[in-house]
């Protein structure tokens, strides 16, 4: 049998004893730096209306760990649309994704204002049953929306008087919530049609519901946003910048990785992975490349809404931007 050299051996037995003292040195340091950087994270307050791919930039960039790497340590509400510009100015929200409330806020003299944009096209469809074959046989029918006011609520109006009907006189428009709640009243008869975003518009086409219109065929309106209070603008500018540079962030991964991005949205909404290459197909036209929007399809969008709100004096941009 070889003998091992004794002065190999000894050798070996230093180097491991230093190794040793310095793996002691460098794991404390470690765990300090980890605590720091986790006590030096930002809470943040994001509200969503509804699970929806319209939100998929926050709710992919929370994955990731972009949010953290801005040190922000991002909790999504979901809280309806129609409250979230009054959570944002009394506080209980730091962020809201409702962006045609912001606006609509912003226009009535709330101290609210809109700082980026997720969507810039309408990712929304008008399902019906499959009865239904046109827009003009809605007359007399009932269409689910989320809420009275909400970007579903404006975009209904703006479609059904394109097709010549009356809203509220010729077509009810019923507020149920949720999108998966608009779903679940067409599914149980409550509604006749709905206004749909992903995934819940390839739900209903599996379900035998027909397409009656792709909103983006007809107007530019951001569906999705980022918006917050005047007070968080001035008094934690950093934070702002932070939140805005991790959402463009989110958007470019979106962008580039798109096999990492189908495998989440499969994932996330738990659906196979052909469904989910569509789901993310149909959606990438509809988000921001960079968190911003053209001056035109954002001056279109306000008027919508202050031609909704009856608001007869002209909303500069400065108002809500």
């Amino acid at each position: 049998m070889i003998e091992p050299f004794p002065d190999y051996d000894l050798h070996m037995l230093k180097i491991v004893s230093k190794a040793r003292k310095l793996t002691a040195l460098i794991l404390p340091i470690v765990w300090l730096v980890s605590v720091n950087l986790a006590a030096a994270a930002d809470r943040v307050r994001f509200a969503y209306p509804a699970k929806s791919l319209n939100y998929l930039p926050v709710t992919l960039g929370r994955d990731k760990g972009i949010f953290q790497a801005e040190g922000l340590e991002l909790q999504m509400v979901l809280v309806a649309s129609t409250i979230q510009v009054t959570a944002l100015t009394t506080g209980d929200i730091d962020f809201s994704g409702a962006q045609t409330q912001v606006m609509a806020g912003a226009a009535r003299g709330l101290p609210v204002k809109v700082v980026g944009f997720l969507t810039t096209k309408p990712s929304f469809w008008l399902m019906s049953k499959p009865e239904i074959k046109s827009i003009s046989e809605l007359k007399g029918r009932i269409i689910g929306i989320t809420a009275i006011g909400s970007s579903t609520d404006t975009l209904a109006r703006f479609l059904l008087s394109k097709n010549g009907l009356a809203p509220d006189k010729e077509v009810a428009l019923f507020g149920t919530g949720t999108t998966s709640n608009i779903l679940t009243a067409m599914k149980a008869g409550t509604v006749h049609a709905g206004v749909l975003s992903p995934p819940f518009n390839a739900m209903a086409k599996q379900m035998g519901y027909r397409t009656l219109a792709y909103f983006g065929d007809y107007v530019e309106q951001s569906l999705s946003g980022v918006g917050t209070s005047d007070k968080m603008i001035r008094e934690r500018p950093d934070l702002v910048k932070r939140m805005l540079t991790a959402t463009i962030k989110s958007l470019r991964f979106i962008q580039q990785r798109p096999a990492e991005v189908t495998h989440f949205i499969a994932k996330e909404w738990s659906v196979d992975a052909a469904s989910a290459d569509e789901l993310y197909k149909s959606m990438l036209p509809a988000f921001s490349r960079d968190g911003g929007m053209d001056e035109k399809g954002i001056r279109d969008a306000l008027k919508r809404e202050t031609d909704r709100m009856a608001l007869k004096e002209e909303t500069p941009l400065s108002r809500v931007l």
